[in-house]
Parts: C-alpha cells; structure tokens; sequence
C-alpha cells in the first residue's frame, strides 16, 4: 500500500480554498445530539423550538461548524493539523438545510510552519452566512515522504 504524500506548509498558497457541501437532516441531527451529549430541546423537540424565535428545530452550530474541518482536510491532509478555531455563529442552520462550508488561506508563516484559513458556511438556498471565522494548521518539520 503507497503511503499518501505528506503535505508540508511548501505545499500551501495564499487563495487555496476548498470546500464541502452537506445536508443537514433530523437523523444527523440526532446522532449529534447522542454523541456530544447535548440534548438541547431547541436541536431536537419541535413544539418547544416551535415556541422560540427560530420558530423550528436548529442544528447544533459545532455540528454545522464542523464541515468546515472537511473542507480543511481536503487542503491540508495528510500532514496538517489543525491547531485552534475561531467562529462567530451568525446564523441559524434548519433541518433540511444545504450547506456548504469553505477555507480559504489567507496567511502562512513558513518559521512557525503554520497556515491560517478564513472560514464560512453558507446556507446554499438563501446564501445567508451561518458561521464565519478562523482556523490555524500546524504542519510537520522535515522534507516530504
């Protein structure tokens, strides 16, 4: 089995961007719930999200959020790291909703070996950025394998 090539930060260009699309549905919304713990009845109980200005169930915002890390991976894999994220949740991602988030790389410091990535997610009908924000990724010393 050939091992992937190791990326290293050489390997990164300022305006690089990639991007993943998901739809959010109630199973993965469930599933989220299960596995991080957090049964929020906002996520999960439509009468009580009915009742609340969304006026719907909201998916997770670390759920939604978390697309943007494959978006990532689709850049910086194998090799990077990612070290530290920053997001702003600006709005709300509905059950049925397409989504598509995006990292864009807008910094790279070659002695720290890091890159920074602006990020987003959009909701693909209305174009209404959900969530916007930052993520850094380490990558390793030494020469390619």
């Amino acid at each position: 089995m050939n091992m992937p090539t190791m990326r290293t930060i050489d390997d990164m260009r300022i305006g690089s961007t990639a991007s993943h699309g998901a739809l959010i549905d109630t199973e993965m919304v469930t599933a989220y719930a299960a596995m991080s713990g957090d049964h929020n009845p906002i996520h999960e109980d439509e009468a009580y999200a009915g009742k609340t200005r969304f006026a719907r169930p909201v998916a997770h915002g670390l759920l939604v959020g978390s697309f943007i890390q494959t978006a990532l991976t689709k850049l910086v894999a194998p090799g990077g790291v990612s070290t530290s994220y920053q997001l702003d949740l600006v709005g709300p991602a509905f059950v049925g909703t397409t989504v598509t988030a995006s990292a864009t790389c807008t910094q790279l410091d070659t002695v720290t070996r890091r890159a920074t990535f602006t990020t987003t997610v959009v909701d693909d009908n209305t174009q209404t950025k959900l969530i916007t924000g930052t993520a850094v990724v380490a990558f390793p010393k030494g020469e390619k394998r």
